[in-house]
């Protein structure tokens, strides 16, 4: 069954509405090379939020209220993505991490400058945006979660541990 006007009119100005948030995440999952990198965009309404989801080698993902569009990369790719400072990826075997203890074994300033980069992708959003990103570890059954919002401490999540990350609020 082939899609009402209206509905293919509401994804346009959808895509239209968040293609620099778009171009953004996608330019940053890429750069940071994540496993998963989730925005919850503040609409500046004080209540709603869009969200977009990356995953590498997907189309992203973006819903608004109660909506749900898949987005082709060359839509993600229509428009220039916000400038961030660079991200240097770490590989995978440079971080471990114990779900149980919290512990994380990195090179030195390898785990603060990913939540840096995180928190700069979440302040370009402005307002209370959420950003988190998953980045891979030695053990790949076990992620390393960083979530930001401005203004508040960076949470990293380790299996179904979560901590804040220690230094204060971003």
């Amino acid at each position: 069954m082939a899609e009402m006007p209206d509905a293919d009119d509401a994804r346009a100005a959808a895509l239209a509405r968040h293609a620099v948030a778009l171009a953004t995440v996608r330019d940053f999952g890429h750069r940071a090379q994540a496993e998963r990198v989730v925005a919850l965009v503040d609409s500046g309404d004080g209540v709603h939020a869009t969200m977009i989801e990356w995953l590498p080698g997907a189309p992203l993902e973006l819903t608004e209220h109660e909506t749900t569009w898949t987005v082709p990369d060359e839509a993600a790719a229509a428009a220039a993505p916000i400038a961030l400072a660079p991200v240097r990826p770490a590989p995978a075997t440079a971080i471990r991490a114990d779900a149980i203890t919290g512990e994380i074994a990195a090179p030195i300033g390898v785990v603060e400058h990913l939540a840096d980069a995180v928190l700069d992708l979440a302040r370009a959003f402005g307002g209370r945006s959420v950003v988190s990103a998953d980045f891979a570890t030695a053990d790949a059954d076990l992620p390393l979660t960083l979530a930001a919002r401005p203004g508040e401490p960076v949470l990293v999540g380790i299996g179904e541990g979560e901590f804040e990350l220690p230094g204060g609020a971003g």
